[in-house]
């Protein structure tokens, strides 16, 4: 799961403040609890840099490059 994409649906406050990210995985999407350094607003692509358990994810702000 570390490396993969997804969007914000709920705003993370950044610290040890939860949100919530949906994730594409195998064929699907599901939603995970996050925690991010920095704040991360709704509908932002995060990407996985961390798995915690009880489905928590840590993640970072993912900017695209262009081609």
């Amino acid at each position: 799961m570390i490396g993969t994409t997804g969007v914000v649906t709920l705003a993370i406050g950044g610290g040890e403040s939860m949100g919530e990210v949906e994730l594409s995985l195998a064929g699907g999407s599901e939603r995970f609890l996050a925690v991010a350094t920095e704040p991360i607003a709704i509908d932002e692509t995060v990407l996985v840099v961390g798995v915690r358990p009880g489905r928590v994810v840590d993640v970072e702000r993912w900017v695209a490059m262009p081609r």
